[in-house]
């Protein structure tokens, strides 16, 4: 067995043991009499089954998934199309939210964290994405020029891109909502990235008071403050700032923070390439320990979760819903995101084997993660059914010749080369 397929199988154990066990059915039914009965879509196969990423006919997709679980040399029609979409109905989407915080939770018990000046970098950012073309999605999560449309919101983990929690809510709950729901799920030891939409005072309260850390990019104008140390040509400097504007105060009542409050924050001018000053605002306050100079680089990570949004929309093709429901939405989104941390984690613990087979050469290499899910439709079905050490090893072997080279310090100017798509109306392919 390769060294990283061990602890990979002992995580996967972990996560899917609950899966046959009563009560963990019991709090992921929709009702007490759901999946009592014998049948051959069980809770575990339907849960496996959309966690395989079924993307194209769904006759097809399940023909293939049956024939993998069951190790059939043909395809046979073991369950119809009519009874998965009856069954979906049946599983609660929070079934993979529930896998992926015991998934962390594995993580953490591995060690396999990484820190820096000994604390867990995060990210928090939103997206939005569209939505299949039914009244019923308008309905409940909102319109964009007459399209049915969601609002997703992820906290990040930036070092190994695991998504620790995500979120896909109507358009009318916004971005800093959001950030006010993923805060209960920050770890005590961590410093969350912010980009110049999120920053409030209620926000910066309460940071404050469950003693978490933030770094958060300030636009230029956010207050006389911060226009004063432009001003200045100060590179740092350390502030008290107060609620002063009624509405700041209301945000801040609703926040369930005292309005009145004095937060001391550090601010810190970046100078950019092109001549540009930006002001980065932390909680961090020791000069010593954080010298301003690493900011800059520090807060340029957050671009990580930017490129994850892509790989959850294109890579995974997340728009391309396999079910036309609210309760489908949902189960394809939390699902993917479990499937893109289980691809992750498999290429974090190949990342020592990958730089040691190639640190001679020029630049830093990676496992592509393109390639790298593509290996995981349908294997992964028989990885985490049969926990096949051998069938692991192949995989991590074909995903370490998978690579792609690290380029570090590239930047582009964002084009839209063609019109966003709108809603997921297309013919599936058949294969």
């Amino acid at each position: 067995m390769t060294p990283p397929a061990k602890p990979w199988l002992e995580i996967v154990q972990k996560i899917t043991s609950p899966l046959d066990c009563p009560a963990f059915i019991a709090a992921h039914r929709q009702n007490p009499q759901d999946f009592t009965r014998r049948r051959q879509l069980t809770f575990k196969n339907l849960v496996l089954f959309l966690l395989n990423q079924p993307r194209t006919a769904l006759q097809t997709e399940l023909d293939q998934f049956y024939r993998v679980l069951n190790q059939a040399s043909t395809e046979t029609q073991m369950v119809t199309a009519q009874a998965f979409c009856k069954a979906r109905k049946k599983l609660n989407p929070e079934v993979f939210e529930s896998l992926n915080r015991l998934l962390q939770q594995q993580i953490d018990c591995f060690g396999l964290r990484q820190k820096w000046r000994g604390l867990r970098v995060l990210a928090v950012d939103g997206s939005t994405v569209h939505l299949p073309l039914e009244s019923t999605m308008a309905t409940f999560f909102g319109s964009h020029s007459g399209f049915p449309m969601a609002r997703l919101s992820t906290l990040y983990e930036v070092a190994d891109g695991q998504t620790l929690h995500s979120l896909i809510v109507p358009l009318t709950v916004g971005e800093r909502d959001c950030a006010h729901l993923h805060l209960e799920h920050l770890p005590a030891d961590s410093l969350t990235l912010f980009d110049r939409g999120y920053p409030g005072h209620w926000l910066f309260a309460l940071f404050a008071q469950q003693q978490r850390h933030f770094l958060m990019r300030l636009p230029c104008g956010y207050n006389a403050q911060v226009k004063a140390f432009l001003h200045s040509g100060q590179v740092e400097d350390t502030q008290l700032f107060v609620a002063n504007h009624p509405e700041a105060r209301l945000f801040c009542s609703e926040a369930g923070v005292d309005p009145a409050s004095q937060i001391e924050l550090r601010l810190i001018r970046v100078e950019l390439a092109n001549g540009e000053s930006e002001v980065l605002l932390t909680s961090l306050l020791d000069r010593e320990a954080f010298p301003a100079e690493v900011f800059a680089e520090l807060y340029h990570r957050r671009w990580g979760i930017e490129t994850d949004f892509r790989r959850l929309k294109q890579t995974l093709t997340l728009d391309n819903f396999s079910g036309r429901s609210v309760t489908a939405v949902k189960q394809d989104f939390h699902a993917a995101q479990l499937l893109k941390n289980l691809a992750l984690l498999m290429q974090h613990l190949l990342q020592p084997i990958i730089e040691q087979r190639h640190k001679g050469r020029k630049l830093r290499w990676k496992v592509n993660f393109t390639q790298g899910v593509s290996r995981l439709k349908n294997t992964l079905v028989e990885l985490l059914v049969r926990h096949c050490a051998q069938g692991l090893s192949n995989v991590l072997a074909l995903m370490a010749k998978s690579l792609s080279a690290v380029r570090s310090g590239r930047s582009f100017a964002r084009q839209r080369k063609r019109a966003a798509s709108r809603g997921c109306e297309g013919y599936k392919p058949t294969r």
